[in-house]
């Protein structure tokens, strides 16, 4: 019988704490969806977020890119630049929405890389490689400074669908709707060469000087410096050997080594004819080849001269008789395999690198 009793006892407060609980679920549930949508919200909002980045991201590189050929004694072209990188933003979307940005005008001041107004906007510009700093387009550059693509993508009341569409955040307040990104690329220059990028023929500075000026795809010949060509040489590198085995692993391998900016190789006046044949330098007709850029006092054999840059040249023809290349600077050309970055060397121009983002 006492047994009895307390088994009813236990029955009736466990069925008491059944409705409690129940009570408590009921309770809770709201704030347990309310945590449920917050998350979405929050996973929602870094995704947004994320595609704008990636937006302003591929603005800048395009707009960057945009800005080439550029030396140091010419003058980018900003409006090229500004315009493929608004382009570029506009084939992203965020938010399920086709994105936007503003052409600023080589003049307008540079928004702050961080904070700032919430604008959408590209904007020219330049960066300084030590300072880490930007400046107008339109300022007069000093040394250091390269130019740039600044863009950033907003949204906000007004630019690309509004603040970022929430669920539960939207009624409580909680998080930003507001979102923006910002990026910056700069266009650079190889200080140096990977082994294997360079043909052993070398492109004078009084060639270089003479050529990269004109419009268009101007072809002219290099070569032995016969009435029908410009004078050229062609490199040992940094090995004193001018066999004929070694140049032709030269045309065929490139540089053996890395070279940089400033290091000094050997130089010879001409080569064999056979050397600007069909299964030389004749092979790469139709190619673009990457020739590094010297200054020699006299045209005498086994001198040497320093590497003040490297040019893309781009063969079109050869003749084995003649002893000539023939081709343009291509000025369009990017160099892919590059040691480091630097500025434009102020005396010569020289083929750049593909855009690097800074910020």
């Amino acid at each position: 019988m006492k047994n009895r009793q307390i088994w009813r006892k236990l029955s009736a407060c466990l069925v008491g704490q059944d409705g409690a609980i129940a009570t408590l679920m009921v309770l809770l549930l709201p704030v347990l969806i309310g945590f449920a949508g917050l998350a979405v919200d929050i996973g929602h909002m870094y995704v947004v977020k994320a595609q704008l980045k990636n937006a302003a991201d591929a603005g800048a590189l395009a707009g960057a890119g945009g800005l080439i050929p550029y030396t140091a004694t010419k003058q980018p072209d900003w409006t090229n630049g500004t315009l493929k990188a608004k382009d570029t933003v506009g084939v992203n979307y965020a938010d399920n929405h086709p994105l936007s940005v503003s052409e600023a005008s080589a003049g307008s001041e540079v928004p702050p890389l961080s904070g700032g107004p919430l604008i959408s906007q590209a904007t020219p510009c330049y960066w300084n490689l030590n300072s880490n700093t930007t400046k107008p387009a339109n300022a007069t550059p000093l040394t250091g400074d390269v130019p740039a693509m600044h863009v950033k993508v907003s949204k906000t009341a007004g630019q690309n669908d509004g603040p970022i569409k929430m669920f539960l955040a939207s009624v409580l307040r909680v998080l930003p709707a507001d979102a923006s990104a910002t990026s910056l690329a700069m266009v650079s220059f190889p200080s140096g060469m990977k082994a294997g990028g360079l043909k052993p023929m070398v492109a004078t500075k009084a060639i270089v000087d003479k050529y990269w000026g004109r419009s268009g795809n101007f072809q002219f010949k290099i070569g032995d410096g016969t009435a029908a060509s410009d004078d050229t040489m062609w490199s040992s590198f940094q090995v004193a050997d001018n066999s004929d085995a070694y140049t032709k692993q030269l045309i065929e391998q490139g540089n053996p080594t890395p070279l940089y900016i400033g290091n000094s190789i050997h130089l010879q006046p001409g080569v064999r004819a056979v050397d600007y044949g069909p299964n030389e330098m004749g092979m790469f007709q139709g190619q673009t080849v990457v020739l590094p850029i010297v200054d020699p006092v006299t045209l005498v054999a086994d001198t040497e001269a320093p590497v003040l840059g490297f040019i893309a040249f781009h063969i079109t023809g050869y003749s084995q008789g003649g002893q000539y290349v023939e081709g343009y600077f291509d000025k369009d050309y990017v160099i892919t395999n590059p040691q480091g970055a630097s500025s434009p060397n102020p005396d010569t121009p020289s083929t750049s690198n593909p855009p690097q983002l800074v910020y």
